[in-house]
Formats: structure tokens, C-alpha cells, sequence
């Protein structure tokens, strides 16, 4: 009887020092970055793979993926130079630069991709304007994209986003 009753003992302090252990060690991956706060105050950023501690109960982690993502926005229509309708889907390739700024201004990764959407068809929708049809679809459409990807990346730098790049996936005239 007192051997269960001492084994439920340790079974209950281990599983309570793993919990703590929990709470005290963030693990960041290699594609991780992590900032740390503490009842929503910034206290430090972690960029660094390998194990890093914060007090427990008192310290949040937000993690934020490292890696290159994708968002695809949904095809929009634009009018060219010569008034012709041009429907488009822009992909853009993008990473977290600056996790804190990232945090503050859009939160989380739908936030991005949403302030990011807009950008880009703002952007796009310029440079459409200022080229013919014929241009656009053809012998411009590369240097269009890098002037795209240009100002949306001057922009997006105050979310703490950096674009890698902009490109339209698809390009048709309009269903009509």
C-alpha cells in the first residue's frame, strides 16, 4: 500500500517538474523565430535555433515562421493604358524580417497576407494602367513584376515583411 501511494507520489512531482520544465525552456527550431513578452510588454527576440529559457508563467513565446511563404492572392481585374481589361493572379513570395515590427503592425500571418494582397493590387494595378495590353502581357510583363515588387517591398518594410518577390501566375482577358 505504501508503495503505491509512493509511486502515485513521483508519478504526480514528475509530471508537475515537467510541466514546469515546459514553462520554463522555448525550443526554436531552425525555422522558427520567436519573440518573448511578458503581459504583452516586448521583452527580447529570439532568432537563434537551439533552446532558450523565460520565466514561467510570467514570459509568452509568439513564435513566427523563418521560411520563405507564399501568398496567392485571388485574380483581379485591371485596365490597361489602351482601356482593356486584363484579369490577373499575382502571387507573392515574402518573409518575416523584423518579427517585433511584424507583431505590432499586422499581428499574425493572415494579417500579412491581407495587407500584403492589397499592396500588390494597389501596385499592380498602377503599373496595368501606365502599359498597353499588348505590353503587359508580353515583352514588359518581367519588368512590370520587378517594378511591382519594388514599391510593394519599400511599403511592406514598415510591417516588418520583406518581399522576396512578385509575379502574376495567370494572366487572360476577362471571361466576357
Amino acid at each position: 500500500m505504501r508503495t503505491k501511494i509512493f509511486l502515485i507520489g513521483s508519478l504526480a512531482v514528475a509530471i508537475a517538474i515537467a510541466a514546469l520544465l515546459k514553462e520554463v525552456f522555448i525550443i526554436v527550431g531552425e525555422r522558427d523565430q520567436v519573440i518573448v513578452t511578458q503581459f504583452g510588454e516586448y521583452i527580447r527576440t529570439i532568432q537563434k535555433s537551439g533552446l532558450a529559457m523565460k520565466m514561467p508563467f510570467l514570459h509568452s513565446a509568439i513564435r513566427f515562421d523563418r521560411r520563405i511563404l507564399v501568398s496567392d492572392a485571388p485574380h483581379a481585374e485591371y485596365l490597361s493604358q489602351d482601356k482593356k481589361r486584363l484579369v490577373a493572379d499575382p502571387v507573392t513570395r515574402w518573409r518575416i524580417a523584423d518579427p517585433l515590427k511584424f507583431f505590432k503592425t499586422v499581428r499574425d500571418e493572415s494579417g500579412a497576407r491581407a495587407r500584403l494582397d492589397d499592396l500588390v493590387f494597389s501596385e499592380l494595378r498602377g503599373e496595368v494602367a501606365s502599359h498597353t495590353f499588348a505590353t503587359v502581357i508580353g515583352s514588359k510583363r518581367e519588368a512590370i513584376m520587378d517594378a511591382v515588387a519594388k514599391s510593394v517591398r519599400a511599403k511592406a518594410s514598415e510591417f516588418g515583411i520583406e518581399v522576396v518577390d512578385v509575379r502574376i501566375k495567370r494572366a487572360d482577358l476577362p471571361k466576357e
